[in-house]
């Protein structure tokens, strides 16, 4: 690995490479894609809208709300309410950059690995989220598919009592599927992550 001095620019610039504003913000909060920007709810005050926008291509964020911005230094300074030095060591060890004469402080490392325990664990959690939703949704249309199919079938006024029972049940589990989906709010982001927190404290 190689290592900088501190008060390197070369340094600075190193970190900053290895640190794209993009990637560090969306570690901290969720961001969309808006054009060719990025935005969020800001992390700095109570933002009910989202006026937090990342622009990758300048590699700077401003917030409309809070008026806060600057590079992805700034960002970490605000952050975690630190100087620009200690924002460096911060970026330097999430990016595995090392400089001379640094040793991290036990708390610094220890929030750094706990950062990335996090996004992990939000990684694991969005591929379950959309898993989940893609086999309800799937459920869905196989169910409504079934609806329609039972919905013509009794219009045609047959008195087949097997089709007829057939018929019935296919629109008894639609019912019954759609007000699950309404009481039990099976797609709601809160559901969700409750259900896999529950997986994992079962695991």
């Amino acid at each position: 690995m190689r290592s900088y001095s501190l008060h390197s620019r070369e340094m600075v610039e190193a970190i900053r490479a290895r640190s794209p504003i993009e990637d560090v913000a969306a570690e901290h909060l969720a961001l969309r894609p808006c054009g060719a920007s990025l935005i969020g709810r800001c992390p700095f005050h109570a933002d009910r809208t989202p006026s937090f926008t990342v622009h990758p291509g300048k590699q700077v964020f401003h917030c409309h709300g809070c008026k806060a911005g600057g590079d992805v230094f700034r960002f970490v300074e605000l952050l975690l309410h630190c100087n620009f030095r200690q924002a460096v060591e911060y970026l330097a060890i999430r990016s595995g950059i090392a400089f001379e004469g640094f040793k991290p402080s036990p708390e610094l490392v220890r929030r750094v690995q706990e950062e990335r325990i996090n996004r992990a664990a939000e990684l694991a959690f969005s591929i379950f989220a959309k898993g989940r939703i893609a086999s309800l949704n799937a459920q869905y249309r196989g169910l409504a598919r079934a609806v329609t199919n039972a919905e013509d079938y009794l219009r045609t006024g047959a008195h087949d009592p097997y089709l007829n029972d057939l018929a019935w049940e296919a629109l008894e589990r639609f019912r019954t599927f759609e007000i699950r989906l309404e009481r039990d709010g099976l797609l709601d982001p809160g559901f969700l992550r409750t259900e896999w927190e529950n997986i994992n404290a079962a695991a």
